[in-house]
This record gives structure tokens, sequence and C-alpha cells, in this order.
């Protein structure tokens, strides 16, 4: 029985993290132990549960359905262990948190940094990705997003406002006439993030707001991407401000229209009702993000 309930931890993790290497490096065995157990439990009760290649590793129907059963169980088993972890002196686990590459310098990233200072012993995986992921599909505890959240079925808690700036390169702005008024603007070339539609919001001296729409010639799915295009001539962008803070500085960058201000983005934490490990991210919440 005990051997089968290592073999089953060893198969669910295996599926999650895609790799025997990778179950083992988590569990600080050998990839060949691992295997090995998977393959007695598969010897043991007559199926197959993974098709092995040299590139991945495929689940079989009948590895499908035990998988669904094993990890319910190996998650339960985390949680309790979880629950035991934070009755002690000092917080530990696993959290695994996904968030665009624009916020890598923002005060975001500084607060949590200070966080994985305070618990050293909380393991951090954090993905930096434009693209919005599954976080069910994606193992993920939580995730932070920018702008309008569609998804009723996660839990969502605003956590800051990120100010943008309209900026491009002095010999690009020479290039054309002086603007006066955002309308000004629809001729130039922009570059476009994929996941925003083809227009800004910009509000004039007044407060007044006004829409912008243009046609792009560059899309890119990269916020980082994107302003290192402008950067480089190739038009208008309106990435965060933490991002061109140098730039603007030392002139490699100019605001465009200065008296006027590129509409606000509301960041939020977004994690799914049935999180693992639920207190650690609480925790996370409360510390880093309240």
């Amino acid at each position: 029985m005990l051997d089968d309930l290592r073999a089953l931890a060893f198969f669910a993790k295996t599926v999650e993290f895609g790799s025997f290497k990778e179950c083992a490096t988590h569990f600080n065995v050998s990839p060949s132990i691992v295997s090995q157990h998977i393959s007695q439990l598969e010897t043991k009760y007559g199926v197959t549960l993974l098709y092995r290649s040299t590139r991945k590793l495929t689940l079989t129907p009948e590895g499908r359905d035990f998988h669904l059963k094993s990890e319910h169980m190996v998650h339960a088993a985390e949680e309790a262990l979880l629950l035991l972890s934070q009755q002690s002196a000092e917080p530990t686990g696993m959290l695994r948190i996904n968030m665009p590459s624009g916020l890598i310098k923002s005060h975001i990233m500084t607060r949590l940094c200070h966080f994985m200072k305070t618990y050293p012993k909380i393991k951090m995986d954090i993905s930096f990705s434009d693209k919005r992921i599954d976080l069910i599909e994606q193992q993920t505890d939580l995730a932070i997003r920018v702008g309008d959240m569609k998804d009723s079925s996660l839990m969502t808690k605003k956590i800051a406002t990120l100010d943008r700036v309209l900026v491009c390169t002095p010999d690009y702005a020479a290039r054309h006439p002086t603007p006066h008024n955002g309308s000004d603007l629809t001729s130039w070339d922009w570059i476009k993030m994929k996941m925003m539609p083809p227009y800004r919001k910009l509000f004039d001296p007044d407060g007044q707001e006004h829409i912008i729409s243009f046609d792009a010639n560059i899309e890119v799915d990269n916020v980082e991407a994107m302003t290192t295009l402008s950067r480089n001539g190739l038009g208008l962008a309106t990435p965060p401000i933490c991002l061109v803070t140098k730039d603007l500085k030392h002139g490699n960058l100019i605001e465009v229209l200065p008296s006027w201000k590129v509409s606000d983005m509301e960041v939020y934490a977004i994690w799914p009702q049935n999180n693992v490990r639920r207190k650690l991210t609480s925790l996370l919440l409360e510390e880093a993000f309240s």
C-alpha cells in the first residue's frame, strides 16, 4: 500500500511537471526511481499509464482517468501538510505565479521580492508572459493581470493602478508635424499589443477623454518588445512608465503631448477558488498586496 501511494505521488507529479527529471528533482530522488515506481504500478495492475518517448510523455486513456483521481489525492495531502506548516513558526511550501513581463521593473515586483525575503522557506516559481494562461490547466496558484477581468470563475483583487506614458524617439517625432491634440496622431505609426484594441484613450489638459484610433503596421504580444521597437524609432508606444524612466531621462525617448495623459490600467491578482495552496496565496495577498 505504501509503495502504491508513493508511486501514485510520483505519477501525479510527473504528469504535472511533464517529465521524470522534474518530478525527481521535486522529490530529491533520481529519475530512474520515479520511472521504476510508475512502471511497477503499471505492471502490478496490468495497465499502461504513460506513453514514453524521447521527447515527451503522453497519458493513455487509463492514465487520464487515474491522473484525475491521483491528482486530487496528492493535492489533498499537500493541503494537509501545508496546514501543519502554516501552524509552524515559519511558512513553507511552493507558490506558482504568472505575471506580465512589463511588470518586472514595477513596484509590484519589488513587493514580491520583499515577500520572498520575509518568507525565505516559501519556494517561488514565477513565469513572465503577456499571454493569459489558464490557471487551472497550468497549475498556477496566482496570476497578476493588467486590464479588464472577464473570467467570473476566478477570485479577483485589485492590487494597483499602472501609469502609462505615450512615447517615441526624438528622430521619429521630428519627421512629423508637431501634434497639438490627440487627433493629430492618427496618421502616426503605432505599435500595437495584440491583446489590446486598435485605439488608445487619451485625456486632454482639461480631463476630457478622447478615443484615438489607428491602423498598426506592427503587432506584438510582449510589452518589452513594444517598448524596444519604439525605442528603435518605429513609432508610438504606451508602455508602463516604469519601463521607460531611464529612456526619458537620457532622451532616448520623449513624451508625446506631455500635457495629455494616457488612461491608466488597473492591475489585478487572480486565483482559482479551489486553490490547493490557498493559505500561502492568502498570505501573499495580505503581505504584498494589501
